[in-house]
């Protein structure tokens, strides 16, 4: 790993979105060179112009990561000089955990430390970053940047010792990331600009009064597109269009008369002829401050999702040739899906991109709003995974990575990495069905076996919590947030849980996760555990029968003192999969699980969202696959056919897309590429 290296930084403060530049230089000759190196909180390495690698892995303060990068295709005889530019974030959110900044290498020849990290290593203010601002784009993706093309850093000077960061790391478990060519975005709007007010970048360009010139061609470099404004505008603005969702560096090149600011946004729609670089506290915008004549740029350290990208240029006039997209993106194979049916085959091919968009170093419910790694969008990811690509290293990355966040309260928290926190509970049952399948699919019994423990001890956070019956009542306090799915009723009370109630949700969860638990158990024989948890569910679900079930209606309700007259079909759902309706009249459960809760129906029922399908789907096909399966498939058509006929290129949050969440609806959600699981299961 390390033999000699320390943990340095450019200054003795640790200040939060801060910007080092490190130098690293050696006489190359012939043998193999590889540098290991780990930073917080993100770095590239360049040798002159070109970028070398990217990307440190999501990690905790007591779980570090370090990267091994194969230099050998960049290493030439006589002096080799690369520069290591890291960037420390510094501020909580729900894709970081604040920790002190800092960055370790060794540079090995044939296996043996050359050059490694120190107090004398030269390190400079990284040239073109302005530091310190902490503008964030979201508060669960962390913070945007500005860079100014006309600084050109700070003199190398030594650097200084970081104390407080581990010096026993974990080599990163899954492999790097790549980054393609260039996307062959197309020009669609462009034209002059008037500035109208704003607090941030992102308002700035929202609330920009346009005008449109007529243009229209391919932004790759190969040719340019011209620009000027008129009378009384302040600049000129154009957006282009990768042609599909995708994750990655926004990456340009402009040639301006002067110096001048340029306001960049992204988004996943267009709406009111730009991107919605504003939503609520939301601001999709990085500031870029152009020297005169010609600039190019890309930024490694910040990834966004998006379909489009803008820019809004104050200059008079601007010469455009490149305005894209760089994807960074998770090697693996995919298989393929052998069907004549050509809906089914597009469905599943958006299914693959939406899965790969949320995909890098480590799941993700969407690339463009939040970038977070939470179990229950991993689950249906994983799930989806082992058939697309059929690889178990990924899945098993991300749950050694989940079971690092667990809370001093026994559950975990709500995403990984997060120092930005209020866990889900019913998130936490869903870790016991992502183990259980990663077993089934992986056969790693060692792995799992590693985390059993771990596994009881989260167990026991619920197990603590039962009645004499055997049921739990829901967690309460303004840490907690009983959430289920997006629907009426069932999405809790974010930050605001006071009222102890039973819920049937979160204790069918439970029952299901206990007997996942169990048959843990009995795979690496403890058979004690495996009955005790098994007899635990069985009790629960008679529990749950008792208390929830509706003997005029047929149905279960959801919780004790509330919606009483509200019948959800997610509930139902989970209620028939975990065996608490194994004795009583199914008619009507079947009835809302197969219609979703359309059509006629004497009772107010709540249907299922696209998250929450897999619950569904899977309790119809336990009672009789080959009953439901062509229901389960027709319906799958019909419903992402609509997603299709939309233009989507990948699969959105909900069905009611970009409009649901205020304007903040995610078009490209992992949780939604379940259709990619059911089409190999039940097709093939």
């Amino acid at each position: 790993m390390f033999s000699q290296a320390i943990w340095i930084w450019g200054s003795k403060a640790c200040l939060d979105d801060e910007y080092f530049d490190f130098y690293l230089s050696f006489e190359g000759k012939s043998g193999d060179h590889r540098l290991n190196i780990s930073a917080d909180s993100n770095y590239a390495i360049y040798k002159g112009e070109e970028l070398v690698a990217f990307g440190q892995y999501g990690d905790y303060p007591d779980y570090k990561v370090y990267d091994e990068i194969d230099l050998n295709g960049f290493v030439s005889e006589g002096e080799n000089e690369f520069i290591i530019t890291v960037w420390h974030e510094g501020k909580d959110s729900q894709t970081y955990i604040r920790k002190p900044a800092g960055v370790i290498f060794e540079l090995l020849e044939d296996g043996k430390a050359i050059v490694s990290s120190s107090a004398d290593t030269p390190s400079r203010r990284s040239k073109g970053f302005i530091p310190h601002r902490s503008v964030s784009i979201t508060s669960q993706l962390g913070l945007t940047f500005a860079y100014d093309a006309n600084d050109i850093g700070g003199d190398f000077q030594k650097s200084f010792e970081v104390k407080g960061l581990p010096v026993n790391l974990v080599k990163r478990p899954i492999k790097k990331l790549e980054i393609k060519e260039r996307f062959l975005s197309k020009l669609v709007f462009g034209g002059g600009f008037k500035l109208m007010g704003g607090d941030d970048d992102g308002q700035l360009m929202q609330r920009a009064a346009l005008s449109f010139t007529a243009n229209s061609g391919v932004l790759n470099g190969s040719r340019s597109v011209e620009f000027s404004c008129g009378e009384g505008e302040d600049g000129v603005y154009l957006i282009s269009d990768m042609g599909r969702e995708t994750a990655g560096f926004i990456e340009f090149e402009i040639d301006v008369p002067e110096e001048c600011d340029v306001l960049v946004g992204w988004g996943e729609h267009l709406i009111d002829g730009r991107c919605r670089t504003t939503i609520g506290s939301r601001n999709f915008s990085f500031r870029f401050r152009a020297k005169k004549g010609k600039n190019r740029f890309m930024n490694p350290l910040r990834r966004m999702g998006a379909r489009y990208v803008q820019m809004f240029i104050l200059s008079k006039e601007a010469v455009i040739s490149v305005l894209t997209m760089r994807e960074t993106i998770y090697p693996l194979d995919v298989k393929p899906y052998a069907t004549d049916n050509i809906l089914r085959k597009s469905i599943y091919d958006v299914c693959v991109n939406t899965l790969r968009q949320c995909m890098h170093e480590h799941y993700e419910d969407c690339p463009w709003r939040e970038q977070a790694l939470y179990t229950m969008d991993s689950r249906n990811q994983m799930l989806c995974g082992y058939y697309t690509f059929g690889e178990t290293a990924f899945p098993r990355a991300c749950l050694e990575l989940i079971s690092h966040g667990l809370r001093k309260d026994g559950l975990l928290s709500l995403c990984f990495p997060a120092g930005l926190d209020f866990p889900i509970p019913m998130f936490s049952l869903v870790y016991f069905i992502q183990m259980r399948e990663y077993l089934d699919h992986s056969k790693d019994i060692a792995f799992v076996g590693s985390k059993y423990d771990f596994l009881k001890k989260l167990m026991d956070t619920f197990l603590e919590k039962q009645r004499e019956d055997g049921l739990i009542y829901n967690f309460t306090g303004e840490n907690f947030w009983n959430f289920y799915e997006w629907s009426e009723g069932m999405s809790g009370r974010l930050r605001d849980e006071h009222v102890q109630a039973l819920e049937a949700p979160l204790n069918a969860f439970l029952s299901i996760a206990l007997q996942n638990l169990s048959y843990i158990a009995q795979m690496r024989g403890s058979i004690y555990d495996a009955e005790y948890y098994a007899d635990m569910a069985a009790r629960i679900n008679k529990s749950i029968r008792k208390e929830f079930f509706d003997e005029k209606a047929k149905l279960f309700i959801s919780f004790d003192n509330r919606c009483r007259d509200q019948y959800s079909v997610l509930t139902n759902s989970v209620c028939l999969l975990c065996g608490a309706a194994d004795d009583v009249d199914k008619e009507n459960i079947i009835k809302i699980l197969t219609q979703n809760g359309a059509g006629e129906l004497e009772y107010n029922v709540v249907p299922n969202t696209l998250s929450m399908n897999s619950f569904r789907f899977d309790a119809l096909l336990n009672l009789d696959k080959e009953k439901y399966a062509p229901v389960i498939l027709e319906e799958i058509d019909r419903v992402y056919f609509e997603m299709l006929k939309d233009g989507a290129t990948t699969f959105w949050e909900t069905i009611d897309g970009a409009s649901d969440f205020g304007s903040a609806g995610s078009l490209c959600h992992g949780w939604s590429a379940l259709p990619a699981y059911y089409y190999m299961t039940l097709d093939q």
